[in-house]
């Protein structure tokens, strides 16, 4: 396969889950809000960290307030990690790509881009229109992911999307935890914190797991555990690094020795001895480590995907 439709693929991959990820974390706030009211600002400040993306908002939005956060993190083709802008970019990094792709694939792509630029286009979403604008966006992400597995036949297609999605996913995961981290260190009795520590779950997906998992009330340990330690649960750092480095290795006379290599260490932060007790004392500085070293991940994928290796 050429490097640039392998560079294509794994961007399609990236983008798509980054508009997942993100239509995930404001549903996992907006329900909590009475009547869907705009309440609540230390939740959606807590959104607005997690983007990393707070100086681009403050000096074209100025001072924050739900609307403007929403608006910033789901329309704002201006803003790179929106919702939107997201889609855009899968949509473009597809269409590059679009006769490696199945023609089910790439309409539905396609379909859910024009669909959703119309929607917001609009402009009438706010406040009632949030959530049917996030279900419409979940409905075609799961048409387009049902037409990839029903209608894509070549494994090498498939292998270069799920590594952009799983590194993407990695990538939310600890961004996600990074924003809350000041709610985890909250004593497990402090129930105004509850609701913080089940929009953590549920704006990775992770609520009906937990749930499943402990069987009891919600506290910051496990949270922390599920989401970095427990290899089982997909939505886990774990199994993320887990598919990365089979996602890898196949590919690793293409992209390079070196992400190899950078995987390995990155699985290691998570089976050494020593993880569990320097989560419960040290999160925030293992949380900067380990995205750091994902940083480092992207940047020899994507210096792989674009350099040709020499045998």
């Amino acid at each position: 396969m050429l490097l640039r439709v392998a560079d294509h693929l794994y961007w399609m991959g990236r983008y798509i889950e980054r508009a997942e990820n993100t239509a995930r974390a404001v549903e996992a706030i907006y329900p909590t809000l009475p009547n869907g009211a705009f309440s609540a600002d230390r939740e959606w400040e807590g959104l607005l960290a997690m983007t990393g993306r707070r100086d681009d908002f403050v000096a074209r939005n100025g001072s924050p307030s739900p609307a403007k956060i929403i608006r910033f993190i789901l329309f704002d083709l201006e803003n790179p990690s929106s919702l939107l802008a997201s889609l855009r970019a899968a949509r473009e990094n597809g269409r590059s790509v679009s006769a490696t792709l199945s023609p089910e694939m790439w309409e539905s792509l396609n379909t859910l881009w024009l669909d959703l630029r119309e929607v917001a286009a609009e402009n009438h979403l706010l406040p009632g229109g949030v959530l049917p604008f996030i279900d419409r966006f979940k409905e075609g992400v799961h048409l387009l992911l049902g037409a990839a597995h029903t209608t894509l036949a070549e494994e090498e297609v498939f292998r270069l999307i799920d590594l952009g999605t799983f590194l993407e996913r990695a990538d939310h995961i600890v961004r996600t935890l990074r924003a809350r981290h000041s709610s985890l260190l909250r004593e497990r009795g402090q129930e105004a914190h509850y609701a913080s520590w089940v929009a953590i779950l549920r704006s990775v997906g992770a609520l009906g797991v937990y749930r499943r998992v402990y069987h009891d009330s919600i506290n910051p340990e496990r949270i922390t555990e599920l989401l970095i330690l427990r290899e089982e649960i997909p939505c886990s750092l774990h199994a993320c690094l887990d598919r990365i480095n089979d996602l890898l290795r196949p590919l690793s006379g293409g992209i390079g020795p070196e992400a190899v290599r950078v995987a390995a260490d990155l699985h290691f932060l998570l089976h050494n001895d020593r993880t569990r007790t320097i989560l419960l004392n040290s999160l925030q500085e293992y949380l900067i480590d380990f995205a750091a070293a994902l940083r480092r991940l992207g940047e020899e994928i994507d210096k792989g995907l674009r350099t040709p290796t020499c045998a």
